[in-house]
């Protein structure tokens, strides 16, 4: 089997209907948590948090007849270091397909199906990492095709919505301003100091920023980073959106209060800071997502893929590893 054979398999797969499954005595709520948190989806335990604002979001679309609502707030850029930058590549497909499958899960004991938000908070790369909003509206635009472009693929009772933080705002002046108020709130909490980074996000930092001119003349230039970082989901929209208990809330690495779903079956990690790849396993392949360490680890092959339809630079060709 090829690639492009896999590839389009699991399309196939993905589309072809699932009916309503009998869930018999089973309260529907309990049916509905069940597929939620099923293991076969879920990487690590979920913590008390998300469990109860998991069963309140189920409650409140069960009473209201409405689609179960999930989100899956993410940085909204692809990492700058890799040559697939600015746009999506495999990675974003590859874990919208997994998602699919988990959505077409619930949605086979709940007919009014499941709908997933991506929220993108690519509002504050600008004056956190120095990418320019050309870079990041470039990646909205093709995360956006993808998404029109699978819906032929997604079958009944499964939806994806893309949404922009900063679209939250009538212009970028006004979420600056409430970004300097929530760096004002988390400077007062750590008693005017800023952050002590660890070593993890010291490296984060130093991955995820594009050093202007002489800005690492200032030795504080990670911690002032940082304290933007701790900063954007501290403003009030921000805090309104996250505290919206009528959606689960899930993200593809660990997060508290967050269901971690993982990125494909095979992978934990932040999708946006890394690539897809296909592992070679048998006469099949496993889909993956390689970090920036484990893409200079990994050995692979380039094989090229024609999917029809599928827009983006990045989709002529995939890594395919064994």
């Amino acid at each position: 089997m090829t690639a492009q054979e896999y590839i389009l398999s699991t399309l196939q797969s993905l589309a072809e209907p699932a009916p309503l499954e009998d869930i018999g005595t089973n309260p529907l709520e309990d049916a509905i948590l069940a597929k939620v948190m099923s293991k076969k989806f879920r990487k690590l335990k979920a913590d008390s948090t998300v469990i109860d604002i998991t069963k309140k979001a189920i409650h409140h679309s069960v009473q209201n007849n409405k689609p179960i609502v999930i989100n899956l707030i993410f940085g909204g850029n692809k990492l700058w270091h890799f040559d697939e930058a600015p746009e999506i590549d495999w990675s974003e497909l590859f874990v919208t397909t997994y998602l699919a499958r988990w959505l077409k899960s619930i949605a086979s004991v709940y007919k009014p199906g499941v709908y997933l938000e991506y929220y993108s908070e690519d509002v504050v790369l600008e004056n956190m990492n120095n990418l320019p909003r050309e870079e990041t509206d470039q990646y909205s635009a093709t995360f956006k095709s993808m998404l029109n472009w699978l819906q032929h693929y997604l079958p009944e009772g499964v939806s994806f919505g893309y949404k922009r933080y900063g679209d939250e705002y009538n212009d970028v002046s006004e979420y600056l301003v409430e970004l300097e108020e929530a760096k004002a709130k988390v400077l007062k909490e750590l008693g005017g100091k800023l952050p002590v980074l660890t070593e993890h996000q010291r490296e984060a930092t130093e991955l995820n920023v594009r050093l202007k001119p002489r800005q690492a003349d200032d030795p504080l230039w990670r911690e002032k980073a940082e304290l933007i970082h701790k900063s954007i989901e501290r403003t009030k929209t921000m805090e309104r959106y996250i505290g919206d208990t009528t959606m689960i809330p899930v993200c593809p690495s660990p997060f508290p209060g967050c269901i971690c779903t993982g990125s494909t079956k095979k992978s934990i990690a932040k999708f946006w800071v890394a690539v897809g790849a296909l592992d070679r396993s048998g006469d099949s392949y496993d889909e993956i997502v390689l970090t920036p360490k484990q893409l200079k680890a990994a050995q692979y092959d380039w094989e090229d893929v024609h999917i029809d339809g599928l827009p983006g630079k990045n989709f002529s060709r995939i890594r395919v590893i064994g």
